[in-house]
């Protein structure tokens, strides 16, 4: 299978989102988050504000809405974690304790 999307730079995926897409968004910030973590990692949290069969956003969808998404996830997920960590270190803790 070829890949046959072609190379964008940042600035032509920022472009592409503003627009052909409908994206509204400041230029230099999203340039520099796409930068930061990539245009596929924020892709899934755009993709619900496309239309439906479409390669185009619902009017009015900005890139702050997107951007928001991302970090309360991010932040969810690192507080899930942390959690999830201080159960495994409690769990370990007190199994491996000998009976009294």
């Amino acid at each position: 299978m070829e890949y046959t999307k072609p190379f964008l730079t940042f600035e032509e995926q920022a472009d592409l989102l503003m627009m052909e897409r409908g994206m509204v968004a400041d230029r230099d910030d999203l340039i520099r988050h796409l930068q930061d973590v990539g245009y596929y990692r924020l892709s899934g949290y755009w993709h619900i504000h496309k239309k439906r069969g479409l390669d185009e956003f619902w009017e009015g969808t900005t890139f702050k809405r997107v951007w928001d998404m991302y970090v309360f996830d991010r932040q969810f997920r690192l507080v899930v974690l942390d959690a999830v960590e201080r159960v495994e270190v409690y769990l370990s803790s007190t199994t491996n304790r000998s009976p009294r």
